[in-house]
């Protein structure tokens, strides 16, 4: 039995990594007045972040329809025993909607979707070990049981530069009570039950990282490990310093750092830097 692993845009895959472990990635579409791109692939971190600096209009961002989907799904029967299918959270968009509508069309196929309830590479990182196992040839039923687990044990913590993005696109969630305060406050945020909530608010973005580090030892389920990813909106500098003080305090069996897309970008605005772990016990 083959399983094949299906994930979307706003999955934030390091380049590269996608291809070489055979996951298939829906994009999402990013709006820019009446110009439409495809997420990673019309449109780079890189460009789209120069291109938000230089654009009078916040863009917009919209979900793959189901038929984008049904094609997807299709093609991946035609090669595979089993697909599964992992997105952003359901609370955050339309995404995973779209894909359960496509599934419901095409019966025949053993296909499961599955609502992540996270973003970015917080569910990224689940996606990349669900693909490893299938390329070792697990089952769907043991893929699946590993997705559940992950997903639960996954953290996520991020320092955004200002709470306008969130709040203009209606993803705040209950981050709404840090809106406002003292100039340079850099929030903290995390996601729970799907949503972004609040963490705590602190002075400026060199205290904000240390923070980020101090979370990942604070809330973690006995000793520090496994795998984590540093992530970065417009920050390549600062991501690599968070980084390079991520691997002297613990010991990861891998880390990755990856740049926050257009669609993610979109809602979090630039000058985002998040650390996700995905703790193994």
């Amino acid at each position: 039995m083959t399983v094949k692993i299906i994930t979307d845009s706003t999955a934030d895959l390091p380049r590269g990594l996608a291809d070489q472990l055979g996951i298939t990635v829906v994009p999402l579409k990013v709006h820019f007045g009446e110009e439409e791109y495809l997420d990673w692939i019309d449109l780079d971190p890189d460009s789209f972040y120069a291109k938000l600096a230089a654009s009078t209009a916040l863009p917009r961002t919209s979900q793959p329809a189901p038929a984008d989907f049904e094609a997807v799904y299709k093609k991946a029967a035609a090669e595979h025993d089993s697909i599964i299918s992992i997105h952003l959270s359901s609370a955050l968009s339309g995404t995973y909607q779209s894909a359960v509508i496509a599934k419901n069309s095409l019966p025949e196929l053993d296909l499961t979707v599955v609502d992540s309830g996270l973003a970015s590479m917080a569910f990224g990182i689940v996606v990349l070990e669900a693909a490893r196992a299938a390329r070792a040839g697990r089952g769907r039923e043991e893929i699946l049981a590993q997705i559940e687990r992950q997903l639960s044990q996954v953290r996520v913590y991020f320092a955004v530069d200002t709470l306008e993005y969130l709040q203009r696109n209606g993803r705040i969630g209950k981050a709404a009570a840090l809106v406002g305060g003292l100039l340079n406050v850099k929030p903290l945020l995390t996601l729970k039950d799907g949503i972004v909530v609040p963490k705590e608010k602190v002075r400026g973005k060199i205290k904000a990282m240390e923070r980020l580090l101090d979370l990942v030892q604070e809330e973690a389920d006995g000793p520090v490990g496994g795998k984590a990813v540093i992530l970065h909106g417009n920050e390549p500098e600062k991501a690599g310093e968070l980084t390079e003080k991520l691997q002297q305090r613990y010991n990861f069996s891998e880390v990755m750092v990856s740049s926050i897309g257009a669609v993610i970008g979109t809602h979090a605005g630039p000058g985002v830097l998040a650390v996700c772990v995905l703790q193994e016990n």
